[in-house]
């Protein structure tokens, strides 16, 4: 028993959030096309070897319940554009929270009363975490795994919000 903890542990160690897996990169683009459409407080969660479910949590807030519902929609119509086909879908029409499955990725979206309650970063404390905003599109290394992404924000193309 002893020796299959150390393998857990040393197994867990071995990951660190940003890498080159697949789960990582489609968190990754999936906080992009948040962003893209204005959500808040970013959040990718490593539950990698912590969870049976998913790979990685994605944790984003909107300020009212149509940005909820047009974040969750949008994730998920640029997700199916490139063959990412949800497992599952809840609470898309909602716009308290949405949750979009997609394997590796489980995507939360609340309304900022509704994050506060469930508190996901709490429950997952042990998580490795990392924290996104626009400017980390802006790094060479993240352009590389998304090739296919054209990074600009609305000041970077010249145009308004």
């Amino acid at each position: 028993m002893d020796q299959k903890m150390d393998q857990e542990l040393n197994k867990e160690s071995t990951h660190g959030i940003p890498d080159d897996s697949a789960g990582f990169i489609l968190a990754e683009r999936v906080c992009w096309h948040l962003l893209e459409k204005k959500a808040e407080d970013l959040v990718v969660l490593d539950l990698r070897g912590m969870s049976d479910v998913c790979d990685f949590f994605v944790l984003a807030s909107g300020q009212s319940a149509t940005q909820v519902k047009a974040l969750a929609k949008h994730v998920n119509n640029e997700l199916v554009g490139v063959g990412q086909k949800p497992r599952g879908l809840e609470g898309m029409n909602d716009g308290r929270w949405a949750l979009l499955d997609f394997f590796d990725v489980v995507v939360h979206i609340f309304n900022v009363p509704a994050r506060e309650y469930f508190q996901l970063e709490k429950l997952w404390g042990d998580a490795p975490r990392l924290d996104l905003d626009p400017g980390w599109f802006s790094a060479a290394d993240t352009a590389a795994r998304h090739p296919d992404l054209k990074f600009t924000t609305a000041t970077d193309a010249g145009g308004t919000d």
